[in-house]
């Protein structure tokens, strides 16, 4: 009898522990992820792991199908900015992605230019494609960067790693009319295997042959191994390391299978095909940020490779997390004005997500105007 007493009441005392402690966490992430992040940092994952395999059992994405037509992208607007690189410095167009599914959806596969031009060239273009034969009906996404007429910023969270620093965790308002997108970073660094530096500072230890994402002073980036592919330099400004590469020398990992539940990170409920993202570059230095809704661990790294890749990391997973937003600047007279749009719209966070005062928890990378 006094078992059937004292059992609901450490069920009642967990309960109120873990919201407390889940309400009073920092960070802008949602309640039930802070709750979930709660559990599994006190060891009593088994607890919310059944509810999440549930859940995402329940809303798991059908097999088959085909979406009437292609998520909108924004549209180009014409900018002069006063640092823009020439036009003959800017990177070519790339080549269209290949497709695995057909037939094909009207524009599939092929470059847009998204997001403001700089001197008269595309900085950024955008393509849309089905990452293999089975989710037929889920949409990924790629962006193409060209690091000679962007900007690109690796940001400290406030949480992930957390410290001081110069730069707040959010996009600020003298940034803000320069800003014309930013997208999430990596997993908490307790589960990373990776490090992060930013101008000078250590903030988490950088780990032999972990997958990084270098940015240079000269305004290149790499991503690669750390220690072999890419190293420290007088010319290093800041380095996120992710895992281990997911595509190396052109050619997926051997590790990045369609149902890893362990390498490539924990998903909720031990769920292998959910929102991932990752990002690489290419062979001719432009980086390469690919997210979808429904992905495992292989077709992210595939779609990595098909989107021009030779080298790239996963970056973070599930709903939660995956962010990619542009920062469209209707009004060229006032440039702080902003309509921010989701890369895709089953992106869970809103499109304001990484924009000031609101304190981001984990590291993101914004892409600026030069």
């Amino acid at each position: 009898m006094r078992y059937l007493i004292v059992i609901p009441l450490l069920g009642f005392f967990l309960f109120v522990w873990s919201f407390l402690g889940a309400l009073s966490a920092p960070g802008n992430q949602s309640l039930t992820a802070k709750w979930a992040d709660w559990f599994r940092a006190h060891h009593m994952a088994f607890v919310i792991n059944p509810l999440e395999a549930a859940y995402y059992s329940h809303t798991a994405p059908k097999k088959g199908g085909a979406p009437k037509a292609l998520n909108a992208i924004p549209k180009t607007v014409p900018v002069t900015a006063s640092k823009a690189a020439p036009k003959t410095l800017a990177l070519p167009k790339p080549a269209n992605v290949p497709l695995v599914v057909s037939p094909a959806l009207p524009g599939e596969g092929q470059w847009q230019p998204v997001g403001p031009s700089v001197s008269g060239q595309p900085a950024m273009y955008e393509a849309q494609f089905r990452a293999d034969t089975v989710y037929t009906s889920e949409i990924t996404t790629a962006v193409w960067m060209d690091p000679k007429l962007l900007h690109l910023s690796l940001i400290p969270g406030l949480t992930e790693p957390g410290g001081t620093w110069s730069q707040p965790p959010y996009v600020t308002p003298a940034e803000l009319p320069t800003t014309i997108a930013a997208f999430n970073g990596g997993f908490r660094f307790q589960d990373a295997n990776g490090g992060f530096y930013l101008d000078g500072k250590t903030a988490v230890p950088l780990h032999s042959g972990a997958a990084s994402l270098v940015f240079y002073k000269n305004g290149s980036v790499n991503v690669g191994a750390w220690g072999s592919q890419v190293t420290m330099t007088p010319n290093v400004v800041s380095v996120l390391q992710n895992l281990v590469p997911m595509v190396n020398n052109g050619q997926v990992a051997a590790s990045a299978t369609y149902n890893d539940t362990t390498v490539w990170g924990a998903t909720l409920g031990a769920s292998v095909v959910v929102a991932r993202s990752g990002v690489g570059v290419t062979a001719n230095g432009a980086l390469v940020y690919v997210a979808g809704p429904a992905l495992t661990a292989r077709t992210l790294a595939e779609s990595l490779q098909r989107a021009g890749a030779v080298r790239a990391m996963t970056l973070d997973i599930n709903p939660e997390w995956v962010t990619f937003n542009f920062f469209n600047h209707p009004n060229p007279a006032n440039p702080s004005q902003v309509q921010p749009q989701k890369l895709y719209p089953q992106m869970q966070r809103p499109a304001t997500r990484y924009l000031g005062p609101t304190k981001e928890s984990r590291d993101f990378i914004t892409v600026s105007l030069p």
